[in-house]
C-alpha cells in the first residue's frame, strides 16, 4: 500500500512540474520560431559590448578589478532586464 502511495505522489509531482510547459516562449522571426531566451541573451551581450565601449571611452576600463566578470554581470543583467520587460506579467 505504501509503494502505491509513493507512485501516486510521484505522478502528481510530475504533473505539477510539466504543467507550465503548455507553451514555449518563442518569437516569430522571418517566418520561423526562435527561442525567446536566445534573443534576450543576444540583446544582453550586445548591451555588454556597448557598456564596454562606453567604459573604455570614459577611461574607467583600466580601473576595473575583474573586467571579464564585470562584463559577464552586465550581460546577465541586460538579459534578465530584457526578459522581464518583454515577458514580465
Amino acid at each position: 500500500m505504501k509503494r502505491r502511495g509513493i507512485k501516486v505522489a510521484a505522478g502528481q509531482a510530475a504533473v505539477l512540474v510539466v504543467g507550465g510547459c503548455t507553451t514555449s516562449p518563442a518569437q516569430n522571426l522571418f517566418g520561423s520560431f526562435f527561442p525567446a531566451w536566445m534573443l534576450c541573451a543576444a540583446v544582453g551581450i550586445l548591451g555588454a559590448v556597448v557598456a564596454r565601449q562606453i567604459l573604455i571611452a570614459g577611461g574607467i576600463h583600466r580601473d576595473l578589478f575583474a573586467p571579464p566578470l564585470t562584463y559577464l554581470c552586465i550581460a546577465v543583467a541586460g538579459t534578465l532586464l530584457v526578459w522581464l520587460i518583454w515577458f514580465g506579467h
